[in-house]
């Protein structure tokens, strides 16, 4: 089954309810100096990069699924921002142009489920940057992948939708089954998703980046600026390429 093929006719409206994308871009902005182009990898329907691409020249836009990144053209589209946009695994990038900012965030990096993904994809990102570039990503923690996702299972319900949210964790990955509702009249929609996530630890992604060729390296607490605890659940990496 196909990751967010369904999902996102609806992830919009749920994904805003939680995240802050105002103050995430503003958190990010004022991180990076250069504004010629930008790459926003694992972009989802843009909610992040519409907002961040304003201040850059050009935004690329990277999705492994194509009809979310089919709703962030049209955001982009609308908004008339230069971008250009790549339905492809974001371990995968290969383009000829460099960036002054590369983003991926609410964890999709969680999804790439083997070590050597994310290795490959650290040193892409090393040769994409700008000599005084900056990777900005974040990670659902280790801790929230075990303890709070686990093998947990939990309920929502709202007006006009309702879902399950199933989950199964063995050997580092939680493994989620969503089954969402949506009433449309006097009938509901089913549209059910798997999802797969992977724990990192936090110092082993800091030795791929390393490894990758980043010396500098700062982790704050899910873009506040204050320092990670140990029952932090999303881990921001601020990352520069000098």
């Amino acid at each position: 089954m196909d990751s967010y093929l369904g999902f996102s006719k609806i992830y919009d409206e749920l994904i805003n309810e939680d995240i802050s994308y105002g103050k995430i871009a503003e958190f990010i902005l004022q991180e990076v100096s250069g504004r010629e182009r930008y790459l926003d990898l694992g972009c989802g329907t843009g909610n992040l990069s519409s907002i961040v691409g304003k201040s850059f020249r050009e935004t690329f836009l990277v999705d492994l699924s194509p009809d979310m990144l089919t709703i962030a053209e049209d955001k982009f589209s609308e908004l008339k921002i230069p971008h250009r946009s790549f339905a492809l695994s974001m371990n995968e990038i290969s383009f000829h142009e460099r960036f002054d900012l590369i983003t991926s965030s609410i964890d999709a990096i969680n999804y790439l489920l083997e070590e050597e993904q994310v290795e490959d994809l650290f040193r892409r990102v090393f040769d994409h940057l700008e000599d005084d570039g900056v990777f900005i990503f974040d990670v659902n923690s280790a801790y929230k992948i075990r303890e709070i996702l686990g093998s947990n299972d939990y309920v929502l319900t709202r007006d006009n939708l309702a879902y399950t949210w199933e989950n199964y964790y063995e050997d580092d990955v939680v493994e989620m089954s969503l089954n969402f509702f949506i009433q449309k009249g006097e009938l509901y929609e089913r549209i059910e998703e798997i999802h797969e996530e992977r724990a990192y630890e936090a110092d082993r992604l800091i030795e791929m980046l390393k490894n990758a060729g980043f010396n500098k390296v700062i982790l704050c607490d899910d873009y506040t600026g204050n320092p990670i605890q140990e029952l932090t659940e999303r881990i921001t990496f601020i990352v520069r390429k000098r």
